[in-house]
């Protein structure tokens, strides 16, 4: 155990050093901060809100400040809502879009070789799109709005996570702070993302599992693997964290091996079985021709962009195109792929591959706001968006400050301040966490590994961005739990 953790502390130190140096590079060759002074002046307000809460901490009532940081979130949030009217674009386009075909009864996207039967993870979010335009009028508003609900739970559950790992209620405040005012946090609630349905749904299996090891109990092993199977349906991420259960569970819950059996078996069956249970019952109502799990286009596809090293191992026309050379045939697809990886490293020296993997964790990694600028302005000039969704009251696309170019400063600074003390807090040893921090580590080393291995692109990572704020508050000293005054929230 202590071996494990020592080797994984050392890999990490490793890991966020190249990760600072990448977004130190990527601030610098950008040229975008000499565009606006609006970032330095988000970034005094940043500053001030965390100096704020660092004199104000110990001396107001914890519900004062609890109301005040949520009362602030939802401010920013607001603010970033009325800024731009954005629109969905690329394949969150073509997820609205065919949700509005779906409640018309149409399913034909779901089959055969069509786009969200190659890429059976988004079904789920078209249905929703489907759902909330069946029910609002104006559902690229509604979606915003519902966006900003569910960020605001995101950072209410992480006050929670943090009490769970720190055990200290000043410090998990300061997690909701920081989580709060964290760019991508914010951008992102403009983005018709997935991720957005899944990230909750995340954090509530996170909750559950960490309650479920420091409580000894199976109950919340049970609701930790429930809540990580709802969100697989949005986003692809079971597998990723399933592992990192498990891992933890057989390294470092309890010492008698039939009680971590009983956690990992309750964690796995609940994560595995309603997944299973609502891919076949979606293939029984004709609605899609496959289950959830099985693309018609082979993971192989995304493996083998991911060793493009010509495209750094992101999107590319060549690889994508080898679906479509082989009219959709999965196996032809399959074989194809892995003969073409299989000649890539056999015929690239290591030392090419050397540079090839540090150079594409970097890239993944080093993005400050996980693409949610680009994502939330992209539409505003997209054609297809435009003919599509520019309609009405969003005929205009209002937008009075860009944040990808105007708040870039911002943004990447701010990432960069919270991966060094991230870093310093891998120095620290930080003891108040215990070993339930080695979760979160194991966690990221995971999704790590996975875009690596798969096709990246920066707004992969926004699913994990949430444990940076965590991470960085290890920097940092808490009170002592006897010290704490003022009612209990949990």
């Amino acid at each position: 155990m202590q071996r494990m953790t020592l080797w994984l502390n050392s890999v990490l130190k490793v890991l966020f050093s190249i990760i600072i140096m990448g977004s130190i590079y990527t601030y610098i060759t950008s040229g975008m901060y000499q565009q606006s002074p609006i970032a330095l002046i988000l970034l005094g307000i940043w500053s001030g809100l965390g100096f704020l809460f660092y004199k104000l901490r110990s001396k107001l009532n914890f519900k004062v400040l609890f109301t005040a940081i949520f009362l602030i979130n939802l401010g920013l949030r607001i603010l970033w809502f009325l800024n731009i009217d954005s629109l969905p674009v690329s394949d969150f386009g073509m997820m609205f879009y065919n949700g509005s075909q779906f409640i018309q009864g149409h399913t034909d996207m779901f089959k055969g070789i069509s786009y969200f039967a190659r890429f059976p993870h988004m079904s789920l979010t078209v249905m929703y799109f489907g759902l909330i335009q069946y029910l609002f009028a104006d559902a690229l508003t509604m979606s915003r709005v519902i966006n900003i609900g569910l960020s605001l739970l995101n950072i209410v559950l992480l006050y929670f996570i943090a009490r769970q790992l720190f055990r200290d209620r000043h410090k998990s405040l300061g997690v909701m702070l920081l989580a709060g005012i964290y760019p991508p946090m914010i951008y992102y609630n403009n983005v018709f993302a997935s991720e957005n349905l899944a990230l909750p749904l995340l954090l509530l299996s996170v909750l559950f599992y960490l309650q479920g090891v420091n409580d000894q109990k199976i109950i919340p092993f049970l609701g930790s693997g429930l809540c990580l199977s709802l969100a697989h349906l949005f986003r692809p991420l079971l597998y990723v964290v399933l592992v990192a259960y498990v891992l933890y569970a057989l390294i470092y819950y309890q010492n008698h091996i039939r009680v971590k059996l009983k956690a990992v078996l309750s964690v796995v069956l609940a994560s595995l079985l309603p997944f299973v249970l609502i891919s076949l019952l979606l293939v029984r109502m004709d609605i899609t021709q496959y289950p959830l799990w099985h693309g018609t286009e082979p993971l192989t596809v995304s493996m083998l962009k991911g060793t493009n090293i010509s495209s750094g191992g992101g999107w590319n026309q060549a690889d994508a195109s080898v679906f479509s050379q082989f009219n959709g045939d999965y196996e032809a697809v399959n074989q194809e792929c892995q003969r073409l990886i299989k000649q890539r490293f056999t015929e690239t020296p290591p030392g090419a591959w050397l540079k090839f993997y540090l150079l594409k964790y970097s890239s993944q990694w080093s993005s400050g706001d996980f693409g949610g600028a680009y994502w939330a302005e992209a539409g505003r000039t997209d054609f297809k968006s435009q003919t599509l969704f520019a309609q009405g009251i969003h005929r205009e696309n209002k937008m009075v400050v860009s944040m990808l170019s105007q708040g870039f400063l911002f943004h990447q600074l701010v990432w960069i301040v919270l991966l060094m003390l991230s870093l310093r807090g891998l120095f620290r040893q930080e003891r108040s966490a215990g070993q339930s921090l080695q979760l979160l580590y194991i966690l990221f080393a995971g999704f790590a590994l996975f875009y690596l291995i798969t096709e990246s692109q920066s707004r992969y990572g926004y699913i994990a961005c949430w444990i940076f704020p965590i991470l960085a508050l290890t920097s940092f000293r808490g009170s002592d739990e006897q010290k704490e005054a003022g009612d209990k929230l949990c």
